[in-house]
């Protein structure tokens, strides 16, 4: 990718806007905290690949499974689809939840706005709709959401 394909969400903010944080979500293949759970999917649609023989006994039974491993497989590439092309930034006055797929979300930045951590997400109380999902520092981003609220106070 090339510098102006990575900086594609800098266009998206007004021009007076002073970035004080942004960042990505968790860039790799298994999302941290849901590896788990696609492991066991994996070893689960293994072990019903290696007992078809068994159980199997038309081929409306290999096409179910057929079915259900491509959509394990396009549902994991999906979602690091997303997660690739998504970007969280705190300006000055806004947080904004920026993506190429789906319209940006903001939230204005006021003394009165409470927000958390939640293991590697960053969940802004009372405003389920914006949460910085699978951060790979979510300490830097909640210093920085700090800072923008004693700005504005």
């Amino acid at each position: 990718m090339t510098a102006s394909n990575l900086d594609w969400w800098r266009r998206q903010l007004p021009e007076d806007a002073q970035i004080i944080w942004s960042g990505r979500p968790y860039q790799g293949f298994f999302p941290p905290h849901v590896r788990w759970a696609y492991g066991i999917l994996c070893v689960c649609l293994c072990l019903a690949w290696i007992a078809s023989p068994w159980y199997a006994d038309t081929v409306r039974d290999y096409w179910k499974i057929v079915g259900c491993t491509l959509l394990l497989a396009f549902y994991m590439w999906w979602d690091r689809f997303l997660r690739s092309r998504r970007v969280y930034v705190v300006t000055d006055n806004n947080v904004w939840w920026l993506s190429e797929v789906f319209p940006a979300k903001s939230l204005s930045i006021h003394p009165n706005l409470s927000f958390y951590r939640s293991g590697q997400n960053i969940v802004f109380s009372r405003l389920r709709f914006l949460v910085f999902e699978y951060l790979t520092d979510p300490d830097a981003a909640l210093a920085a959401l700090t800072k923008a609220r004693e700005s504005t106070s």
